[in-house]
């Protein structure tokens, strides 16, 4: 029961090192190695510098030592920035006054103390990525990505993530520019829909069956700004085996890959509602079951879903360095939920999905039985 939780959800360090005393010699003399503190050391550092190239250019710039420095500092030849201490002091990173430049080479050093082995510097160099799209229209209206949530940073809830990602690996949200956006107008149309992962390996990815599409854009549309795209705030209805329920605000970001290839550096953030998802969870259970278990769980409590708090029941979503791989030869196919009726009465073929809780009364035209009965809507009058 809460492995479904965490797939209902999506419709919706380093420990710092306590070094031990360092004992000094027999006698109190001076110049004894003994009373020399050992040094700090580099464990991680990002960007790789075993893997120099191709390093996003919205990417955090950071270092992890294996223990506090004294001083430490990050510096890159030509940019300007600000360093920040998290993890206890472990880790430094550094931000970028401004966004690197893509496909350029920089130079990184860190110094800090203690340190006998003196300053690090290596070279990196940064993707493609931030460079427009030479014919963005032609590249990208009809071209089908699928958001990898699997693979992304959820930021919030806290902790949730490796739980998240252990439920929703074979789970696709696609997402497609339709031919009537308006590019001259940094304006794009997006048609999303559920899709299923067959092939992780080849990037196989088909739409799911009789469900319906996803509105991203039917509120407002999506802002092109080439090569990156904004889409939202907007309420987004989605089901997910079966269970239905509403991400409120959703903002979806990223940069594409001037070839159109992928788009890297995406947020995708809102907040849901448990309510509609208690019953499922516990159909015995009040309208907080959701809550009450994530509490438990994870220790996060709920947030209120009015402006007043007195509905504490909504569960922020924010996952941040998301990709969204092309998926070559995928044109997402527009489906209503009459398109979904229409199809599953001309040939039942809508293998185990459930069929969308449509109105009934636009099943009239396909669901009329002789008899005056309605197959897909028994209790539905006319």
């Amino acid at each position: 029961m809460r492995n479904k939780l965490w797939s209902l959800l999506l419709l919706l360090p380093i420990l710092a090192f306590a070094p031990g005393c360092v004992e000094g010699d027999d006698d109190d003399s001076a110049g004894d190695d003994d009373d020399v503190a050992p040094d700090v050391v580099i464990t991680e550092v990002n960007p790789d510098p075993e893997s120099p190239t191709n390093f996003y250019f919205r990417s955090d710039i950071w270092v992890r030592f294996d223990r506090v420095p004294d001083t430490a500092e990050i510096t890159i030849a030509g940019v300007s920035g600000t360093t920040a201490e998290s993890s206890g002091g472990t880790v430094l990173t550094f931000s970028p006054d401004a966004p690197l430049a893509p496909s350029t080479d920089y130079d990184m050093t860190i110094s800090w103390t203690p340190n006998s082995a003196g300053a690090f510097t290596f070279t990196f160099q940064t993707g493609p990525y931030g460079n427009e799209l030479a014919t963005p229209e032609a590249t990208l209206v009809d071209s089908t990505y699928n958001i990898d949530l699997a693979g992304a940073n959820f930021v919030e809830p806290p902790g949730v993530g490796p739980i998240l990602q252990s439920q929703i690996g074979d789970i696709a949200i696609l997402f497609m520019p339709t031919p009537d956006s308006d590019f001259a107008a940094g304006e794009l149309q997006i048609l999303g829909a559920l899709g299923a992962v067959t092939d992780p390996v080849q990037n196989i990815v088909v739409q799911e069956d009789c469900t319906e599409t996803l509105a991203f854009t039917d509120q407002e549309p999506a802002i092109f700004d080439n090569p990156d795209m904004s889409v939202g705030p907007t309420d987004l209805d989605i089901s997910i085996q079966g269970i239905s329920a509403t991400i409120n605000d959703l903002n979806i970001t990223g940069t594409f890959h001037p070839d159109g290839d992928d788009m890297r550096g995406g947020t995708f953030a809102g907040s849901v509602d448990t309510r509609p998802l208690a019953p499922e969870l516990d159909p015995e259970g009040g309208e907080d079951a959701v809550c009450a278990l994530v509490e438990e769980t994870i220790g996060v409590e709920c947030e209120p879903c009015n402006d007043d708090g007195t509905e504490p029941f909504c569960l922020s979503l924010l996952a941040t360095e998301i990709v969204a791989a092309r998926v070559d030869g995928l044109v997402l196919e527009q489906m209503d939920c009459v398109d979904i009726i229409t199809r599953y009465v001309a040939s039942g073929d809508c293998g185990d999905d459930p069929l969308p809780a449509c109105d009934c009364a636009d099943a009239v035209d396909y669901d009329s039985n002789a008899d005056g009965t309605y197959d897909l809507c028994p209790d539905y009058t006319p």
